[in-house]
């Protein structure tokens, strides 16, 4: 991606960041600066581009792509799990500058630091718009058990975490392509159960 094509945000952008990444990204947000940052095919689902992304954008600035019939429950689950701190998973709209709307799969987790204060977030999202053209958007925390693909997908979230800390780039790397193919597989599995919902 040259450095111009780094600053614009369209759907020709989108497009091809959907076709590179099979439709999935990954997040980053550091809560107590606010600050979150994201991989090219996530900004952009978000109206952010990557280089902005990269700098750092506020929680604020990206719930603003989220449809407006779906944002306060999203804030609302994201913001009650990072007190608590945990994992959330939730599908959602976003609307791109266009107007397009697209259906996303998020599956999130949010630590805290030795006193409980709440520290970092991370997360996969999964474009999932050609599974899922209608239906109601939901977010919840997990309180239960929980099977052993999410298992997978926390572990490795709490894995970058902690490599993020000790400043491996290779072994960071490892962890997303890791994370992407979790998120693949994530993806995967609710089109199939969407599909047997509607047998």
């Amino acid at each position: 991606m040259d450095q111009a094509a780094d600053d614009v945000v369209s759907e020709a952008a989108l497009a091809a960041a959907l076709e590179t990444s099979g439709g999935v990204g990954f997040w980053m947000w550091d809560i107590r600066a606010d600050v979150a940052r994201a991989d090219p095919v996530s900004a952009l689902l978000f109206n952010i581009s990557p280089a902005r992304s990269r700098a750092g954008v506020s929680l604020a600035e990206i719930l603003k792509a989220v449809h407006p019939d779906d944002q306060a429950h999203i804030s609302q689950v994201i913001l009650d799990c990072v007190q608590s701190g945990g994992s959330y998973t939730a599908e959602y709209r976003v609307r791109s500058p266009e107007g397009r709307l697209r259906w996303l799969f998020t599956r999130g987790h949010f630590y805290h630091d030795e006193h409980g204060q709440p520290t970092t977030g991370r997360g996969v999202i999964v474009e999932i718009s050609d599974s899922k053209s209608a239906g109601t958007a939901f977010a919840q925390r997990d309180g239960g058990p929980i099977d052993a693909l999410n298992q997978a997908a926390d572990l490795c979230l709490s894995l970058h975490n902690t490599l993020s800390q000790f400043g491996n780039a290779p072994m960071l790397a490892l962890t997303e392509t890791l994370l992407l193919e979790i998120g693949r597989h994530l993806a995967a599995r609710q089109r199939i159960a969407r599909g047997h919902a509607l047998h």
